[in-house]
């Protein structure tokens, strides 16, 4: 009798009342009471695996009520065994447009989806429901990308010929890859715990673009971080690992391995690679409930100033806005004010400031 009830299931609310989600506790504007639900037009839902303080829900919720819009987005933690279920029950839902995808579902979600675009595509950050069908897109690594660049316009420079060194291989580490790898960047130092995804991560970019890419396990971060050799010195690092991001590893920072002596680690290889190489950025894609990720704060205690650090919330309103539009274009009856994207990002980035 369960099965034929969590296989029959018909819209959000049924999702929550089989106890399949629940309600993201830590982001802001994400209070609801389900019993609502059928008050509204529609919804866009954001799935984590792990609550944590995501932006997500304040932006758009912002955006609705401007608008005027009797939308909402309600962020849920769920797990990866039911998204199957979940997904199958949105495809019958006509109030869900769409919604985001957080850390740990990025890869796993795309095996339920209708279509990912483009086809290729490794990690998904934004579900659009089309005309029934779920398509998965991924505008994380462009709104990352557009923040980096920014950060070097505002130090007269640019990505290309930059030796970057990317921590992490999985979910939107991928992504950022690519586009990396389009913006004629000159070197990408992968490192990554796991060596093997390293290693595949850069086998498969220097197969796709050029010879470019390199693998490196996490034991060999001293080295990287500190070399001196003209064509391999570092100009720009980026954390995108679970390191920082609330939950398991939310006090660990990204230049040592997790650990009793992670921070103390990570500060004292900090403080030799600003004496090192005093000009890199450091950049950190995760998000937290927290004012800064260990990452950020340690590089500030090793005498990095402001302008060479990036944390998430950059990238944060750059990835929504485009994302927002894609829900609006493919839920036009749903919309019925629409704004220009630069609109949509001056209001998101009002609320994440």
């Amino acid at each position: 009798m369960f099965k034929v009830i969590m296989t029959n299931l018909k819209n959000l609310k049924q999702l929550f009342q089989a106890g399949i989600m629940s309600i993201a506790k830590f982001p802001a504007k994400n209070d609801f009471d389900i019993s609502k639900l059928d008050t509204l037009d529609g919804y866009t839902v954001p799935l984590t695996k792990e609550d944590y303080g995501a932006k997500t829900p304040v932006m758009w919720n912002t955006v609705y009520e401007k608008l005027r819009l009797n939308l909402r987005n309600i962020m849920v933690v769920a797990q990866e065994k039911d998204l199957e279920t979940i997904t199958r029950t949105f495809r019958h839902d006509p109030k869900y447009l769409g919604g985001g995808v957080a850390g740990g579902f990025k890869e796993v979600i795309i095996k339920y989806l209708d279509q990912t675009i483009p086809e290729d595509l490794q990690s998904v950050n934004i579900i659009v429901k089309e005309n029934g069908r779920l398509i998965g897109y991924n505008t994380d690594a462009q709104g990352f990308v557009k923040s980096l660049e920014d950060t070097l316009a505002k130090m007269g420079n640019h990505l290309n010929g930059k030796h970057v060194v990317l921590f992490g291989a999985g979910g939107v580490a991928k992504e950022v890859s690519k586009l990396l790898a389009e913006n004629m960047i000159g070197r990408l130092t992968i490192i990554n715990r796991t060596y093997s995804k390293a290693v595949a991560l850069a086998h498969s970019l220097n197969q796709k673009y050029r010879d470019f890419a390199f693998g490196v396990p996490e034991d060999l971060t001293r080295g990287v971080t500190l070399n001196m050799i003209n064509d391999a010195k570092p100009d720009i690092f980026i954390n995108s690992t679970d390191k920082g991001r609330d939950g398991t590893y939310e006090n660990d920072a990204a230049f040592a391995p997790s650990g009793d002596y992670n921070n103390s680690m990570a500060l004292d290889l900090l403080r030799q690679l600003r004496a090192h190489h005093p000009t890199v950025i450091i950049a950190d894609i995760v998000l937290t409930k927290k004012e800064k990720t260990p990452t950020i704060h340690l590089a500030e205690l090793a005498g990095f100033p402001p302008s060479q650090l990036l944390d998430g919330n950059p990238m944060v309103v750059n990835q929504a806005a485009p994302a927002y539009k894609r829900v609006e274009q493919a839920n036009r009856q749903h919309h019925p004010i629409s704004k220009p994207e630069n609109e949509i990002r001056e209001i998101m980035q009002e609320v994440t400031l």
